[in-house]
């Protein structure tokens, strides 16, 4: 049974490498957190802030010349921001996640089997990854959505 099993596992491993998928194993329980990007994303190349949900199970991301995001904080990137004040802002102004919790920059992308964290926050790093459900506002991706849509106060 054993070595069906590991023969099921190197057979679904070999299928995530051909459909270039980024794998992140949890250096706590081992768990194979796989993603639907071939790499981990660098916020700076496209312009781009990102955080995740508390639970950290989720990715919000935009574009860091948003016009709703550049009125709240102004023409500066997210991963640049150096004040608390302007960080506490955006987590304020933002919707609750889908599953709940907040947006914040502190905090990490999480193991979707332990919890334990996998990368570290933006505050922290530049490279994220994006979990299945996670909200991408960035209108570059997108044209019909932005910023603006998931802050609380419209207008």
């Amino acid at each position: 049974m054993t070595l069906n099993r590991s023969v099921i596992l190197r057979k679904k491993h070999n299928e995530i490498k051909k459909a270039k998928k980024t794998i992140i194993q949890c250096s706590s329980c081992g768990h194979e957190n796989i993603f639907a990007q071939t790499y981990p994303y660098h916020a700076g190349f496209a312009n781009q802030g990102f955080l995740y949900n508390d639970a950290g199970n989720l990715t919000f991301v935009w574009s860091s010349f948003d016009s709703t995001y550049e009125a709240i904080v102004g023409q500066r990137h997210p991963w640049a921001l150096e004040e608390e004040e302007d960080k506490f802002k955006i987590e304020d102004l933002l919707l609750p996640a889908p599953s709940g919790g907040c947006w914040r920059f502190s905090n990490p992308a999480r193991c979707l089997d332990c919890g334990k964290p996998i990368s570290d926050p933006m505050i922290m790093q530049i490279y994220y990854v994006v979990y299945e459900g996670s909200i991408n506002a960035d209108y570059h991706h997108n044209e019909t959505v932005s910023f603006a849509d998931y802050i609380k106060i419209k207008g």
